[in-house]
């Protein structure tokens, strides 16, 4: 069976294989599908976009060892990305759990630069990401697009809008087009509180392909340093409300955010 074979070397010889995984799953929250694609080969960038338009998930991450290292891409079914947490996540599982892949720390070369990932106590995986430095921003730049914001700022490439509650955050009723105008390709949406959690927040990006995203662990990058802000805590557990729900948790560095979640397997298959 593929879940027994072990990746020692380089030399993947066994095929495109790939695992559909649910990473930042928790109580009722369902998490965010990822496909992880692991390549025995380099494969041209328009067949790795025509795959993760064929698979529809909002990620697809491709994964190849090289060297000491691991090489990791991630595409949209429209475009590829500079950085995604949760197919970040969803790979990290894929070499503990499923490959069985020889070290306790894995470290992968992304546009993003080089990431990191590990298995943490009780089952939840971590993985580390750039922090993001925050701006402020007038709130105008969002042309209205999300109603009232308490709050808003420039996060590295995307941008963050704080709303008044959670019965605000919820009530939201976004359409994706009037983002088109909103300067950025990544709009986080968040407040203080939620259900068992510190922040509750949703995420949006059309100029992705994304409408709305499921659980998104970039986010964190953001998210972690506002509620260092606001709270005084490097620590924030957090809730997206999306139709599926995710839970994650960061711990706020100086030049990073540990972002920490549970994941599972859906489905395993190959590439043909």
């Amino acid at each position: 069976m593929w879940q027994s074979l072990r990746v020692d070397s380089v030399d993947v010889t066994f095929g495109h294989r790939l695992w559909w995984v649910d990473a930042f799953i928790g109580d009722v929250a369902r998490g965010n599908p990822a496909v992880v694609v692991l390549l025995e080969h380099p494969l041209p960038d328009d067949e790795m976009q025509q795959i993760a338009s064929e698979l529809g998930v909002s990620e697809t991450a491709f994964v190849r060892r090289v060297g000491d290292q691991w090489s990791l891409r991630w595409f949209t079914p429209t475009v590829e990305v500079d950085l995604c947490g949760h197919a970040t996540l969803a790979t990290v599982h894929v070499l503990l759990n499923e490959l069985d892949a020889p070290g306790s720390e894995f470290y992968f070369a992304t546009r993003a630069g080089v990431l990191s990932g590990r298995r943490l106590a009780d089952g939840v995986l971590g993985i580390d990401l750039p922090r993001a430095y925050l701006e402020p921003l007038d709130g105008s730049v969002l042309g209205g697009a999300l109603g009232d914001v308490v709050e808003a700022y420039r996060a590295g490439s995307a941008l963050l809008a704080v709303v008044e509650d959670y019965d605000a955050l919820c009530a939201l009723s976004v359409d994706p087009v009037s983002l088109f105008v909103v300067p950025s390709s990544v709009v986080i949406v968040a407040c203080a509180g939620g259900p068992d959690v510190d922040v509750s927040l949703r995420v949006f990006a059309p100029r992705l392909g994304i409408g709305e995203d499921h659980v998104t662990g970039s986010a964190m990058c953001a998210v972690a340093p506002w509620w260092m802000q606001t709270a005084g805590s490097p620590t924030v557990s957090a809730r997206q409300v999306s139709a599926r729900g995710g839970l994650m948790y960061a711990r706020l560095f100086e030049n990073n955010v540990e972002v920490a979640g549970a994941t599972r397997t859906f489905l395993v298959g190959e590439v043909r």
